[in-house]
């Protein structure tokens, strides 16, 4: 889902950085000292789930855990994300640094978004509905992220378009993997540790 330099126009860069700047900087604001030792734990995560790739056709996919992450962290998991980016594109290449912006508004934004949205859902449903509303950021939030990073490249070239559907198309089952961890990962917390859901 990482998106390299050199791929897209100048417009769609100047607007993913347009997008992801104020973002970043509202999820800056509300993170929390407190959860400094469950911020990294997140990183982490995404960090390797990102390096485990699984060969799909031409293209190799991996694990995102945005949506998990914004179940986890809500507005902070922007943040937490956007570092695992910038390591991600400095130490082994994934994505770019001019780009950074737009990886950022394709893959963190919509994580922190529906995590923020899930947060609140999980809070009003039964316990034994929550796993599904996890299941469903955890998933919904990778359709998301291939709908924008569809429209990023279709947008850039009409001959990107080809590549931009087989992006999407792979992303389908990596969306349903993401859902079940999900659907577990609440089950699992909601019995052990509610608060990390902010139950």
């Amino acid at each position: 889902m990482h998106i390299s330099d050199g791929v897209l126009s100048s417009v769609v860069i100047g607007i993913g950085w347009a997008v992801a700047l104020p973002a970043l900087a509202i999820s800056v604001r509300r993170l929390q000292t407190t959860q400094a030792g469950t911020y990294g734990v997140v990183a982490a995560a995404f960090f390797a789930g990102s390096t485990i790739h699984v060969p799909v056709g031409p293209f190799s996919m991996h694990l995102v855990l945005s949506g998990i992450a914004g179940l986890l962290l809500g507005w902070g998991a922007l943040t937490v994300i956007t570092v695992g980016l910038l390591l991600q594109a400095l130490f082994i290449g994934f994505g770019g640094l001019i780009v950074l912006g737009v990886n950022v508004s394709v893959m963190a934004l919509p994580g922190a978004i529906m995590g923020v949205l899930g947060r609140h859902w999980i809070k009003k449903v039964s316990p034994k509905r929550r796993p599904w509303v996890g299941s469903f950021v955890g998933g919904g939030t990778i359709v998301v992220s291939a709908i924008l990073l569809y429209t990023t490249l279709s947008t850039t070239s009409t001959a990107l378009m080809p590549l931009a559907k087989l992006v999407f198309l792979g992303h389908i089952p990596i969306a349903l993997v993401e859902g079940v961890i999900s659907f577990w990962l609440v089950h699992f917390l909601q019995k052990v540790k509610p608060s990390m859901l902010g139950v």
